[in-house]
């Protein structure tokens, strides 16, 4: 539990330490942006007061130096767009704008009406009457105002990314781990039942009471069923249409030879056949792993109800008991390898479970509704399959 909620408070650290480096990022470009908007305003007004200088205050003695300066002021421009117009709407100057387009009327409004949009135009008292710069962003201004957006965009897809390569990676290292394990458990499993198998052929031959060798038989058939079943982990499973109906009677008559007799097995099913695509020795496992699940909740006495019923093409499995229930925050976790509530397992049945019907079988698996104390539901939906 300790290791959780280092985990957890990790986790949590991790989302803080993003989520300060983006606001930083966001902060310093919006910064940046803003202080280069106010760059721009200020040459503009220093343009401005250079035309007003050079319209007003200009004499016949003032030094050619001076003149040459506030000239240049207005030269030095090679980015902000400017028009310059009289009260009459009359075109007097521009600056950084296309000169074919500019000298279409429609053009010149559409561009001024723009303009306004951005700031106040700055208005030029003259002797010979009143002139207005309007003005806006440079180009470059105008892309860097969507930096901030485009960074903060960039950042998420990023984190996204990294967050969905890592569990992609750790997804495809379990996976390679289980069709390890599972391989490797068939094998082992193989062996020594053979052998069995030898030395029961062997017992037949003898004059001996016959009973206990067809249960050792039935045994040997059940060993066998299993070493299939870990076999087939890690590889594709053959999948054919069939009854799923006549799959959990099965396995409810196998299961209720082995469970308590304190623990009642109902099958509740609203038709007789009802087709899936399906491999039968993996998803008898999965019902086995499910109801062998329900039987540690109740873990005394109780009942365990397995319903079907058939609903838009979809088949919905209910695996219900009166056990001690999952807490909400429980309710994805207890599909997590290694999560177990019991003092002996490998809390590995329900991540079975979930691998062979949403990898396998392309369904869904999940608690459907659970309340402490008062039982769990599991719930199973697989796609209808209507010929065999």
């Amino acid at each position: 539990m300790n290791f959780f909620q280092d985990k957890k408070l990790s986790r949590w650290l991790g989302y803080i330490m993003a989520l300060s480096i983006i606001i930083s990022t966001l902060y310093i470009s919006y910064s940046m942006v803003e202080k280069l908007k106010n760059e721009e305003e200020k040459k503009i007004e220093t343009i401005a007061n250079s035309l007003r200088i050079l319209s007003n205050d200009i004499t016949p003695e003032t030094d050619s130096k001076i003149i040459e300066f506030l000239l240049n002021l207005s030269k030095e421009n090679t980015t902000i767009p400017i028009i310059i117009i009289d009260k009459n709407d009359n075109l007097k100057d521009f600056k950084n704008i296309d000169s074919v387009r500019i000298s279409n009327v429609k053009y010149q409004k559409n561009i001024i009406a723009d303009m306004k949009t951005y700031y106040k135009p700055i208005e030029l008292n003259f002797p010979f009457g009143k002139q207005y710069i309007f003005y806006k962003n440079s180009f470059l201004l105008t892309q860097l105002q969507y930096f901030p957006i485009i960074l903060f965009l960039s950042i998420a897809l990023f984190i996204w990314f990294t967050i969905w390569y890592f569990k992609t990676l750790k997804r495809t290292e379990q996976s390679f781990l289980w069709a390890g394990l599972a391989k490797e458990t068939a094998h082992q499993i193989g062996t020594p039942l053979s052998s069995i198998m030898g030395w029961v052929e062997m017992l037949k031959m003898e004059n001996i009471d016959k009973e206990p060798i067809v249960e050792i038989e039935k045994d040997i058939e059940r060993l066998k069923n299993i070493t299939d079943r870990f076999s087939k982990i890690g590889s594709i499973p053959e999948l054919k249409s069939e009854n799923i109906i006549e799959i959990i009677d099965n396995s409810i008559v196998y299961l209720q030879h082995r469970v308590p007799k304190s623990i009642v097995i109902n099958f509740d099913k609203k038709e007789e056949i009802l087709f899936v695509q399906t491999n039968v020795s993996l998803f008898s496992w999965v019902i086995e792993n499910l109801v062998k699940n329900a039987i540690d909740a109740i873990k005394t006495k109780g009942n365990i109800t397995i319903s079907v019923s058939s609903i838009q093409q979809k088949i919905i499995i209910d695996i219900t008991d009166n056990g001690q229930g999952v807490a909400s925050k429980n309710k994805k976790r207890v599909f997590e390898p290694g999560y177990t509530t019991k003092k002996r397992g490998w809390g590995l049945g329900l991540s079975l479970v979930k691998r062979i019907i949403e990898e396998y079988h392309n369904g869904k698996v999940f608690v459907y509704k659970s309340e402490l104390n008062k039982g769990t539901t599991f719930r199973i939906i697989l796609q209808e399959h209507f010929s065999k």
